[in-house]
């Protein structure tokens, strides 16, 4: 009697099992780092708030912020696009690992990052009332955000170089990517929402193809 292939014997492992726990994880760990958004949105970029000088704003000018719709736009925006791009991650894994899986899967990390950079672009240059003298939006969103966007996107493209060749360097392509954007995050934890998710997707990319010499 024959004994049975290995697909037979592992017909869910060619589905990509940990692609999906891959994809879960970083759900979970962008869930507990997204309460950080807030802070960066409200406190750092003064996303919903207006500034004043003078009377009852002091003699030095003070931001003042309204109630919580500001939240519930940045939750929204920003929770609900992870949401939606998780839910695709685990849908894709039903697909066998290839070449064309793998690219689907960077296209969602791609537009992650990129969802994550408009977000908080736009709520830093969103205001047109007065500021700070010497403030800009552009600057704010500059110091606070880019230098962990930066290492973000740059892990991002280290990671998928690696996904795509599927080379024997890959793996460690792929990792070195990941731990690139995990510091990212370190840096401006407030995009991590997104950015972890991006991770997540990334690993998926790498999930169970076969290298090439």
């Amino acid at each position: 009697m024959e004994a049975p292939a290995p697909s037979e014997m592992h017909p869910r492992r060619e589905r990509g099992s940990a692609a999906v726990i891959a994809v879960v994880l970083s759900g979970l760990l962008a869930f507990l780092v997204a309460a950080a958004s807030f802070g960066l949105f409200r406190g750092t970029l003064h996303f919903g708030c207006s500034w004043g000088i003078g009377g009852e704003w002091g003699e030095d000018g003070t931001w003042s912020c309204g109630d919580g719709i500001g939240f519930v736009v940045v939750a929204v925006g920003l929770g609900g696009m992870s949401a939606l791009l998780l839910f695709v991650g685990v849908l894709t894994a039903i697909a066998r690992p290839s070449p064309l899986r793998a690219t689907a899967y960077i296209v969602l990390a791609t537009v992650s990052l990129g969802w994550v950079a408009w977000w908080s672009f736009y709520g830093a240059t969103s205001y047109s009332g007065p500021r700070p003298e010497g403030e800009t939006g552009a600057g704010l969103w500059a110091a606070a955000v880019l230098p962990g966007l930066a290492l973000c996107t740059l892990g991002l493209s280290a990671g998928a170089a690696g996904a795509i060749a599927r080379r024997r360097w890959s793996p460690i392509a792929v990792w070195t990517g990941v731990g690139l954007i995990v510091v990212g995050t370190a840096v401006q934890p407030g995009i991590g929402v997104a950015t972890l998710v991006s991770a997540g997707l990334l690993v998926a990319a790498a999930d169970n193809q076969p290298l090439r010499r």
